[in-house]
């Protein structure tokens, strides 16, 4: 018998024995896992996805800047604008809680001369120094094959030392952690994965010709191993579907009825406790990204009136509440590098605030 079942990676900051940079949760993989959640859950997907949108809104707008700056804007690498940067900090500041972004400087070191977004689920810490001072950064593209395809060390932004390429890292600060942020949805993470768990199930009934919470109870002699093996393929040949092997127990006892016994399993009610489970997920997923009413992410729940201006009321608390707070650390980031661009004269980036018109 095997059950399936969820197992969330552990959150935490540890030392590797020989190696230097900082693991980033149990299996140095959490970054990989928020990434499934978000892939898998459908309401917390939609979540993160819709974050990113109002808070990009209509882009960033430019306060003054001459024309260095201007083009900085327009061309902070040969690949893109600073719009296409900033949406992908943005993506990774609620995916992840940080985002990391690689300033090149010019050869003399004097300003920056071009800046890329790095993804940062691809981003180690090095050992803090001895004034607490993260000064390392290493990249792999893959860090659960990083014996195969290597890693490279990277130096984190110093404005006392200005050279070559370097990691400006963003993150806000939280309790008991120092080298790696924690998305701000944390405390709902349990709920996404009990999500994601009830859409496997479902679908594995669907996928199942017959009920995965079935006992089939042979009551004619113990056969051998080999024997066993073989009439339980056959019940996955002919009673189950071809994409999961299905979930049926088959045990065998001596006695001397020859007519198998077939007994079901099911809990009583188990419609009933789907649907409580479902509601108290979508409420604990909700209140752990903050969502004050779920219109702003297209659900409409039971009791809401649904009108314009419910809706518009909630989305200024939201924008004041969680929005505003998203653009100004992502965009605050982007100021510090902008500050040293060439011909810097005071110019500034800020958010466009999205007009939507609720009818």
């Amino acid at each position: 018998m095997q059950f399936d079942r969820i197992k969330l990676p552990t959150y935490m900051e540890k030392m590797y024995s020989g190696k230097p940079w900082v693991k980033y949760g149990d299996n140095n993989l959490f970054p990989i896992f928020l990434q499934e959640m978000a892939n898998k859950s459908a309401l917390h997907g939609a979540i993160v996805s819709s974050k990113v949108d109002y808070s990009f809104a209509n882009g960033l707008e430019m306060k003054d800047g001459n024309f260095s700056t201007r083009l900085f804007f327009n061309h902070p690498n040969s690949f893109e604008d600073l719009n296409a940067i900033y949406k992908k900090c943005l993506y990774d500041f609620i995916l992840y809680g940080g985002f990391a972004l690689n300033v090149i400087w010019s050869q003399d070191g004097s300003t920056v001369s071009e800046l890329y977004h790095v993804d940062f689920a691809k981003i180690r810490c090095g050992k803090k120094n001895e004034r607490d001072l993260i000064t390392d950064y290493f990249y792999c593209d893959d860090w659960g094959n990083v014996a195969r395809v290597g890693y490279k060390p990277i130096k984190a932004f110093n404005l006392n030392e200005r050279f070559g390429s370097q990691l400006l890292v963003i993150k806000e600060y939280r309790p008991s952690t120092f080298y790696y942020p924690l998305p701000a949805y944390i405390g709902a993470l349990n709920y996404i994965a009990i999500d994601t768990e009830i859409s496997n199930y479902h679908l594995s009934h669907l996928l199942n010709g017959m009920t995965p919470n079935v006992m089939i109870n042979f009551t004619n002699g113990i056969p051998t191993d080999e024997e066993r093996r073989n009439i339980k393929q056959q019940f996955i040949n002919e009673y189950t579907g071809a994409d999961n092997a299905g979930k049926f127990i088959l045990t065998f006892n001596e006695d001397s009825t020859r007519i198998p016994q077939i007994q079901t399993l099911s809990a009583d009610n188990l419609d009933e406790q789907f649907i409580q489970l479902q509601s108290t997920v979508m409420e604990n997923i909700l209140a752990g990204h903050k969502i004050v009413s779920p219109m702003l992410v297209g659900i409409k729940t039971e009791g809401q009136l649904g009108g314009a201006t419910e809706l518009a009321n909630a989305y200024k608390i939201y924008y004041q509440t969680v929005i505003k707070n998203i653009q100004n650390v992502v965009i605050g980031g982007l100021n510090d590098v902008l500050r040293h661009t060439p011909d810097f004269d005071g110019a500034e980036l800020t958010p466009t605030i999205p007009q939507i018109q609720f009818q």
